[in-house]
């Protein structure tokens, strides 16, 4: 839409985590910044980064520069005219300390004239074009609508009749939504995906065999992507169940309740109106696009809750302030007390939030009628046994979803009075699997 501002980077490259990277490039472009995602993970780009790493980095650090590596290797990269964009991450993450990596990694293979941009306020947002405030709003609009797509397409898919024909539609609305985010324009990119909910109603499905709902957690930049997550979306769907993934917004509605708080403990109450400002305008984008395809979701609850909900979740289970590792906690009971009848965890290797959080495992199912909850690991040597491993896990959550639906049942047919009567004995209440954490809110 605008020609090049000064001082910014040639182009922008944005690290592999999923199709939602996709929407900031589309974004950057939109306002004059050139930018494009890195090659996908991959067995060749994870296997460059293991090589220049020291062995003690986290996963999502060796995908980012191991990604960017194996770009400038391909025709035509231009070091001084490129820049990775690697995000400012909270302080509870070790991933802060990467970018000493990154830049001794870049300069061992002849590429130090790479920059490596964060951008924020205090840099005047370097690399987000000539507005980025309209940037931030249309890469907003950009996740929103790629999480509604990947939740119609994950609720349809095991019920298709023509195989493939929900993937396609998934395709068509991604390249929609992404070409309206080139627009600049936030209204094309709700018309967009307003637009390709046709696309899935042409799209037969047969529901008249359940399936147990199985929700799937873990670190983001691995949940997007297929050969991270060990492909256990598909595995999962072909043995019988159907997969709702942490959605992409749960994490920023988390990180904007953190970042609120730390405001106002610096008793900065400027920055916590704007932070909480923000927080709001993202709530309603967010009702705004699930307007629009909303008869297509199975949800009974379609918005994500607000950040108040996960974090009272996790006080049960770990401190709020420690924060690395309490938000899986928090996020799983939320997806089992909107139905999901099993919790699969990925865990990367090496990653200390995800050990606590898988150790914090077994006290959660305590809590959740014993619902069945399957760790797996990546460790970049290939998933040993998992298949193996999710057999069992969906047939116990099989069974799970087959007790949960009799003690509905149950509890429907003790409430029914008989006609005429006139003394009835009280109804003891049945608790039912989903609801024995109920949802609060602050």
């Amino acid at each position: 839409m605008t020609t090049q501002t000064h001082d910014q980077p040639g182009t922008v490259f944005i690290p592999a985590i999923g199709d939602h990277c996709e929407a900031i490039a589309a974004a950057l472009r939109a306002y004059g910044q050139p930018s494009e995602v890195l090659p996908a993970t991959s067995p060749s780009t994870l296997a460059t980064g293991l090589e220049v790493g020291k062995g003690r980095e986290c996963m999502f650090s060796l995908m980012i520069i191991g990604g960017m590596l194996e770009r400038a290797k391909q025709p035509g990269f231009d070091p001084a005219r490129s820049a990775l964009f690697y995000p400012a991450l909270s302080r509870k993450c070790v991933g802060v300390n990467y970018t000493s990596l990154f830049r001794d990694a870049l300069a061992s293979n002849g590429l130090e004239q790479v920059e490596i941009i964060s951008p924020d306020k205090a840099n005047g947002f370097r690399g987000m074009g000539s507005h980025p405030d309209v940037v931030r709003g249309l890469i907003w609009h950009g996740f929103i609508a790629i999480d509604l797509l990947m939740r119609i397409q994950h609720q349809r898919r095991p019920y298709e009749l023509q195989r493939g024909a929900t993937d396609e539609a998934y395709k068509i609305g991604l390249a929609r939504v992404i070409a309206a985010i080139e627009t600049g324009d936030t209204n094309r990119v709700v018309s967009a995906l307003a637009a390709s909910a046709s696309a899935f109603e042409a799209v037969a499905i047969d529901r008249s065999v359940p399936r147990p709902r199985i929700g799937v957690l873990g670190d983001f930049y691995m949940l997007y992507n297929p050969y991270l997550l060990l492909d256990a979306v598909r595995q999962i769907e072909d043995l019988g169940g159907e997969v709702e993934i942490l959605r992409f917004a749960k994490f920023f509605y988390f990180i904007n309740w953190m970042r609120e708080q730390d405001a106002q403990a610096l008793k900065n109450h400027q920055v916590a109106l704007e932070v909480a400002l923000e927080n709001a305008y993202q709530h309603q984008v967010e009702a705004d696009l699930v307007a629009t395809v909303r008869h297509l979701l199975s949800d009974e609850n379609p918005h994500e809750p607000k950040a108040s909900v996960t974090i009272n979740d996790i006080k049960r289970y770990y401190h709020v302030g420690i924060v690395n590792g309490g938000f899986t906690a928090g996020a799983a009971v939320d997806m089992v007390r909107e139905g999901c009848a099993g919790v699969l965890h990925v865990i990367p290797f090496l990653c200390i939030g995800s050990i606590i959080a898988s150790a914090l495992g077994n006290r959660i199912r305590a809590d959740l009628n014993q619902v069945p909850w399957l760790d797996i690991i990546f460790d970049a040597q290939g998933g040993t046994n998992v298949r193996t491993r999710l057999e069992a896990f969906l047939f116990q959550a099989t069974q799970f979803e087959r007790a949960k639906a009799s003690v509905a049942r149950a509890a429907s047919q003790s409430t029914e009075r008989k006609v005429g009567e006139t003394l009835v004995a009280p109804v003891r209440s049945v608790r039912v699997a989903t609801s024995i954490i109920p949802l609060t809110v602050q």
